[in-house]
């Protein structure tokens, strides 16, 4: 009995000092560089998400293929744009990259644009796409192309930019969430603006209402950036970017305001006039 009670000493004592120089291992490992101790995975992201996430991809998919021979359909679209493809070339489809799959079963999941619009806001998960999809395509499909693709064949700014997008889209979205509560600051602002929300007083995170989590922090560094003159856009740009940011404004905070925004609401003419 009393060698059981010596054993169980021991081996509750070696496993305490196994417990430590493990933590300490994975400490070391941490501050110098090496291997630190296993961490746990990440939580996946909503399973219902994952399941629409499918649908949007090919959405944007077909966007992307449009996108070779018309001018493409994005926030902030390139003002130089010439098509991508040679002339006579033979279209690029669904089926030169994905030969076993029922294209036309595939084609009926796009859940369109508002639907897909959640999608198209998440950095995180629109960069990588297209990443990926660019490099297939000028791997691929080289023989078919007049040169390499690129971000800003079709961007006005290349979206991995940080800095530049911070440049371009930090103004216009404060000038742009402003403009609810106080006289819109552009080159014809309406005579008659009133305020768009139904308290004009309400401080809550408008940019964190498309953007989530990432749009909280940005509208939290917003103020800290000062009122910084709007940088000049191109015309088809600052449409298309106002068009999409007005949509999802009277989609996603209907309740929030007084009525439906629209061009004239801020604009004594409207811009796409």
């Amino acid at each position: 009995m009393k060698r059981v009670a010596i054993a169980l000493v021991v081996a509750i004592v070696a496993a305490i000092v196994a417990v430590r120089m493990s933590a300490s291992s994975g400490e070391r490992g941490q501050s110098t560089g090496g291997l630190a101790a296993p961490q746990e995975p990440p939580p996946r992201e909503d399973p219902e998400e994952d399941a629409a996430a499918s649908p949007a991809k090919v959405h944007f998919m077909r966007k992307f293929v449009a996108a070779l021979t018309a001018p493409p359909e994005n926030l902030m679209p390139a003002a130089a744009y010439a098509p991508l493809l040679k002339d006579g070339a033979p279209p690029i489809g669904c089926v030169d990259c994905h030969k076993s799959m029922d294209v036309e079963a595939k084609l009926a999941t796009d859940p369109g644009p508002d639907a897909a619009q959640r999608f198209r806001m998440r950095r995180n998960f629109m960069v990588p796409l297209m990443e990926k999809w660019v490099a297939r395509l000028n791997k691929r499909h080289a023989d078919r192309l007049r040169k390499e693709v690129t971000c800003t064949d079709c961007h006005a700014q290349d979206p991995r930019d940080d800095a530049a997008l911070l440049r371009t889209f930090s103004p216009l979205m404060m000038s742009f969430v402003s403009a609810l509560r106080e006289r819109p600051r552009n080159e014809n602002p309406a005579k008659q603006w009133k305020p768009l929300l139904k308290d004009p007083r309400d401080s809550s995170m408008l940019c964190a209402e498309c953007h989530g989590q990432e749009g909280a922090a940005m509208e939290k560094a917003l103020p800290a950036l000062g009122r910084s003159p709007l940088p000049k856009q191109d015309r088809t740009f600052m449409i298309r970017l106002m068009e999409r940011w007005v949509h999802e404004l009277n989609r996603r905070m209907k309740d929030r305001l007084v009525r439906a925004v629209g061009c004239t609401d801020c604009h004594e003419i409207d811009p796409r006039k």
